[in-house]
């Protein structure tokens, strides 16, 4: 690796896209960072302006920020169809990058930001900030120990709220779906932290006729993967009518126990049999509720998407991101992780394509 930045060194930080609605919650994070300095931001758009005067950053030009000296990191955050480009640019520059997911359009992309990483030895790593919920650990722990015993089966639901669905965020164009491949991918990559890839799947990806608003992609998803060992079911809801992630869950059905993991408010519950080492009966966490909401609202900055108020996993995200950056620790998310995922994706969207028909891997 060619990164490893001492503690004793202000990071500089800049940002390439500012019209992603996490930008504004993660360059507050670096923000509220010690030793961190903010400098400067580049996006093609009207937003640019409104963004760095409510932040309190200097617009730069793109070619400005990738060739100057102090900024060691950029943040990734444009529409899909740049995220590609804009990350190998930043990484041929000798900068580290934090892009937000899915950091790109597809396969096609996110495999030359494999290589890219490959090829300049640059710290790489995706925003998927749900993983940094300490209900997340938790299972990864308890999964990894064989509390559970055998897991055969798995259940995953996730959906989007606030009629995101329906916002040209969930619909540009390239992108693979809308809904489920912006803010399903997410789970994904849950799933694939927990469980590792599976071996094909089945899906099913609709879009009910004269139901919701015709304009948005799809509706509902409910798909199926295939492993040696076990089978996980994923649902998917695009109108979720609730404002933060509380119907968001993964649970694991072991031959000794199951296990519930929710990310915000983070959460979990556990069941032992009794005969794993482990009291029998229900244990049942809760890390918060809601002190600070988790999208506050729609500003001069983000008009269409409101903007992310709760700080908890942009700070907890940073604090990664940051330390790979002093230590030289490889990413904790990094660039294949971010190709699997649309690996998956797209047979999703193929089996749906042939009626469920199952799509190997």
């Amino acid at each position: 690796m060619s990164y490893a930045i001492g503690d004793d060194k202000t990071l500089g930080i800049a940002c390439l896209g500012i019209t992603h609605p996490h930008t504004s919650g993660r360059v507050k994070a670096f923000q509220r960072m010690p030793n961190t300095r903010l400098m400067g931001a580049y996006d093609k758009s009207d937003l640019l302006t409104p963004f760095c005067d409510a932040l309190g950053l200097e617009a730069r030009s793109k070619e400005d920020i990738l060739a100057d000296p102090d900024v060691h990191a950029v943040m990734i955050h444009p529409k899909s169809y740049l995220m590609a480009d804009w990350a190998i640019e930043a990484m041929e520059a000798g900068k580290a990058v934090l892009c937000e997911k899915p950091a790109g359009r597809g396969s096609s992309d996110t495999v030359r930001l494999v290589e890219t990483v490959e090829r300049t030895g640059q710290l790489f790593q995706v925003g998927y900030c749900w993983r940094y919920a300490p209900s997340v650990d938790k299972m990864q722990e308890v999964l990894q120990s064989g509390q559970l015993g055998r897991v055969l089966q798995v259940r995953a639901h996730a959906g989007c709220s606030h009629n995101e669905a329906d916002t040209d965020h969930m619909r540009q164009p390239g992108d693979i779906g809308g809904a489920f491949y912006v803010i399903g991918c997410h789970t994904i990559d849950r799933l694939l932290l927990h469980f590792g890839k599976p071996k094909s799947v089945n899906a099913r990806i609709t879009k009910f006729p004269g139901l919701m608003e015709p304009t948005a992609r799809e509706d509902a998803v409910g798909a199926i993967l295939n492993y040696d060992d076990k089978i996980i079911t994923i649902d998917f809801m695009s109108w979720d009518p609730l404002p933060w992630t509380e119907s968001w869950d993964i649970t694991a059905y072991g031959t000794e126990g199951v296990m519930s993991s929710r990310p915000m408010p983070a959460s979990y519950k556990i069941y032992n049999s009794g005969k794993n080492g482990h009291q029998a009966g229900w244990t049942e966490w809760n890390e918060t509720s809601f002190p600070e909401i988790w999208a506050v609202r729609k500003t001069v900055y983000s008009p269409e998407i409101a903007e992310i108020g709760n700080p908890v996993y942009f700070d907890r995200e940073a604090a990664t991101f940051v330390n790979s950056l002093r230590t030289g620790v490889p990413s904790n998310v990094p660039a294949q992780q971010a190709h699997n995922i649309n690996l998956i994706l797209e047979a999703l969207f193929q089996s749906s394509a042939q009626d469920g028909a199952e799509v190997q891997l």
